[in-house]
């Protein structure tokens, strides 16, 4: 069954509503050198913080400050999406409210996606208003700076070029700028769920363009054909690695990593690793092997797994979080930590894992 793209944002909201999965994700990933091996599992330490309103993306920045967004709960007004900042003794302050969050037809909360940091500024996407939102926060202190209101901020508008420069045709032009990463050249790279294409943002002039786009999947046992939506994306110092999920009824062991090559005006898409179930997320080890969130489930019956498995091998399972919905995974600054989000319309969470070797 095809699934156009316009139906992106209802297909996330219905998921989350019925307690499978919500939204797709990854920011800022900063690629360390530490002298550490990729993690053999993941045990849980601590719950960081709950009762966040779906919350998608974070980040951590150099003082183990975590930056996290949250879209809200779902109505129109007041407008209840926020940034949020988790200080490292586990306390919560908001840094800038007032974002929008809209109510799905199918009854879930959508708006702020994914955040990145660099050199003090959070650059912010959101997915209803397609925009990309930009805050100065170098001088925000926790507890003592009052938050900053959304209306205030600095904006770009994403979806009206994505949707004009559409690439994948026959489908309505939609946008969906969901995830977003710096490359080595200062450039932002977004994942586009709406567009199922890498939006590329100069670092100088701000101008956009369409730095890769993923072909549409077809394969047994339907067949099945839809949408490649690109969910998390890292950069490993060389290339790109994005996570994907498809389209309904979401078939089990077709959702795939991609390679995008760097360099140049366009980016080369091939397929890396297949075999996974609705990927939302991806991380790099220390050594540079990739993990990533999966929420898989059956079409006709309960979720299968919320997990953390290996991107090298979509069988092995590094982290058991069944009944959870992980949609974000950020390696700390210490190299054997990670944290988790597990999104919720009523009680997200950030969870601390700990790699054992």
């Amino acid at each position: 069954m095809k699934i156009a793209r316009s139906t992106f944002r209802s297909m996330l909201a219905l998921l989350v509503v019925s307690g499978l999965i919500f939204g797709v994700t990854s920011c800022f990933k900063a690629i360390q050198d530490h002298a550490f091996p990729s993690p053999k599992k993941l045990a849980l330490q601590s719950t960081v913080v709950s009762n966040l309103k779906s919350p998608i993306g974070i980040v951590e920045d150099t003082k183990g400050y975590l930056w996290i967004t949250e879209a809200g709960s779902g109505t129109a007004s007041p407008a209840s999406g926020q940034v949020s900042v988790i200080t490292p003794s586990g306390s919560i302050f908001p840094v800038i409210t007032g974002f929008v969050s809209a109510q799905s037809p199918e009854g879930g909360p959508e708006g702020l996606n994914h955040l990145a940091l660099k050199d003090g500024k959070l650059y912010i996407l959101h997915g209803v208003t397609d925009r990309l939102y930009i805050a100065d926060v170098s001088s925000f202190v926790p507890g003592v700076t009052a938050p900053l209101s959304a209306s205030a901020l600095a904006s770009e508008d994403i979806g009206t070029y994505v949707k004009g420069e559409h690439p994948n045709a026959p489908d309505d032009p939609d946008s969906n700028p969901y995830n977003l990463i710096f490359g080595p050249d200062g450039d932002l790279y977004i994942a586009d769920a709406g567009a199922n294409a890498i939006i590329r943002r100069n670092k100088d002039t701000k101008a956009l363009s369409i730095y890769a786009t993923f072909p549409d999947i077809t394969t047994s046992p339907k067949p099945f054909s839809g949408d490649v939506v690109p969910t998390g994306i890292v950069f490993d110092g060389t290339k790109f690695w994005v996570t994907s999920l498809t389209g309904a009824p979401f078939h089990p062991n077709i959702a795939t990593i991609y390679h995008v090559t760097y360099g140049g005006a366009t980016g080369v898409v091939s397929s890396y690793k297949t075999g996974f179930t609705t990927l939302t997320d991806i991380e790099l080890s220390p050594d540079k092997k990739p993990l990533v969130t999966e929420f898989g489930f059956q079409a006709a019956g309960p979720p299968i797994l919320g997990l953390v498995a290996s991107g090298d091998d979509p069988n092995e399972t590094l982290l058991d979080l069944t009944g959870s919905n992980p949609v974000d995974i950020l390696r700390s600054n210490a190299a054997d930590t990670y944290y988790i989000v597990l999104t919720s319309a009523t009680d997200g969470k950030v969870i601390k894992v700990i790699a054992t070797l």
